[in-house]
């Protein structure tokens, strides 16, 4: 049986890591009393610059209460970003609901004073950006996908390597919040179909299974021990059969609390008997919350990974916050899995789609067909563009919204239009410095490739000459 050597280690390095102004002004000392009557002309100058110093420092005082970093300029720090308070939605002017979900999170720091000082201004601007941040895609998400679309050869890791058997289990979150809507349907609609079409498409020889977890109870405190330990193989593993395997599906609906922990936990007991020497073992995990029932599910992945099973554990957030994806992508790290964040159902499709291709391509090994290295490249290639796009759309919504939140604290007499200015040069800055970043990763990723894939084209003519043109 022709099995072809996978791509060399792939390791990215920087992945390691128009209106009116404001004519308000505030009047210091405006009320005269009795008590400042003969004041002399030095000593209401005095109080005057005491009363501004007072304002200045209580701006820096609040802003540092927050702990707010500098906007990005390395890579590491753009890719480590979080999203700020609309998550990665992009700031309307026209949108009431979003100005006031920004006015809201900016709260009660005071105005920034007409003749602020660099500090000043620099902690203003920061603390906006903050709030407006994007996150921004991950370029080790696409050294992953490399390693996991060239599986199955004899030199990859042994987790990556096809065995005679093919397990595939979806681990889907089905607590409470998973009845919001993302766009016109829940979030737990759009997962159930999306899991469903693409179990349909893995082929006969392979198992698989549905395990759920927070499907119990409610979100009341009441009921957190019985939703906690809520956590169910709803279809058993073994082929899929479309009419069972529906109604699995609909018997569960959002519900209740987040076991994430003991959800890995159950799967890790569910698996033990299938050893990873014979036994290809994927596993995805759905969620878009963080662990609520007091368990650790970093601990629970590594302790997974780490076992005789030797399973790829994959973790997809569901429209999660930053928060919850900063828990799920460090749950995939511990278990030397990828992470993704999908906002719909068309990219969680996108997501299980990697997976029929790979299952195709066990399917093909087991029939001892050759390895389709052209057609890997090129799928590749386009994970790398598609990367790129996204990079440049949130960098660009987030300048966008940053130039909106300037227009909306200039309104609401926050800034005056001098300094709306100068913040929109230093949005254009970060914007710029933001559009480097991604073309310097876009040129690691496709050297990586490109190397990658010359190597293996290298060793396919050395060990089978005959296939080689």
């Amino acid at each position: 049986m022709k099995k072809f050597m996978i791509l060399p280690a792939l390791c990215v390095s920087l992945s390691l890591a128009g209106c009116q102004d404001n004519e308000e002004k505030v009047q210091q000392g405006a009320a005269v009393d009795e008590k400042t009557v003969g004041v002399s002309a030095e000593e209401e100058v005095e109080e005057t610059e005491a009363a501004d110093n007072t304002e200045k420092g209580d701006v820096i005082a609040a802003i540092e209460q927050k702990d707010i970093p500098e906007p990005p300029s390395t890579a590491a720090e753009f890719i480590n970003q979080n999203s700020g308070a609309l998550g990665n939605t992009e700031l309307g002017l026209s949108d009431e609901e979003q100005k006031e979900q920004f006015l809201e999170a900016f709260g009660d720091v005071p105005a920034l004073p007409e003749d602020a000082t660099e500090e000043e201004m620099d902690a203003y601007f920061n603390y906006i950006y903050s709030l407006t941040a994007f996150s921004l895609p991950d370029p080790k998400q696409i050294a992953d996908q490399m390693q996991f679309a060239l599986s199955g050869t004899p030199e990859a890791e042994e987790r990556f390597q096809f065995k005679e058997n093919y397990n595939v289990e979806i681990i889907l979150d089905a607590s409470g919040s998973m009845g919001a809507y993302a766009g016109d349907r829940t979030r737990m609609e759009q997962a159930k179909e999306e899991i469903n079409s693409f179990l349909s498409t893995v082929p006969e020889e392979a198992n698989v299974s549905l395990r759920v977890y927070g499907h119990e109870g409610t979100g009341d405190e009441a009921d957190k021990a019985q939703s906690c330990a809520a956590i169910e193989e709803v279809y058993e593993r073994g082929p899929y059969e479309e009419a069972a395997f529906g109604e699995a599906l609909d018997r569960f609906e959002p519900a209740g609390w987040t076991p994430v922990a003991g959800a890995l936990e159950s799967a890790a007991e569910s698996f033990k008997e299938l050893d990873g020497e014979e036994n290809t073992n994927l596993i995805y995990l759905v969620s878009d919350g963080i662990e609520t029932c007091d368990g650790d599910p970093v601990e629970a992945a590594k302790s997974f990974a780490d076992s005789n099973v030797s399973p790829i554990i994959n973790v997809i957030g569901f429209n999660a916050d930053s928060e919850t994806q900063a828990q799920l992508k460090e749950v995939a790290e511990s278990a030397d899995g990828m992470f993704t964040n999908v906002s719909n159902a068309d990219q969680l499709a996108e997501e299980f789609k990697r997976s029929e291709d790979i299952l195709l391509k066990w399917k093909n090994w087991k029939l001892d067909a050759s390895f389709d290295l052209l057609g890997q490249s090129n799928d590749l290639s386009f994970a790398i563009i598609d990367f790129s796009n996204k990079w440049s759309a949130n960098v660009l919504g987030q300048k966008l919204s940053l130039y909106n939140a300037n227009v909306i604290l200039r309104e609401e007499g926050k800034l005056t239009l001098d300094q709306q200015k100068v913040f929109e040069d230093k949005a254009d800055e970060v914007d710029d410095r933001g559009d480097e970043v991604r073309e310097e990763l876009r040129a690691e990723l496709e050297a990586s490739l490109d190397e990658g894939v010359a190597e293996m084209e290298k060793q396919i003519e050395e060990l089978y000459p005959e296939d080689a043109e």
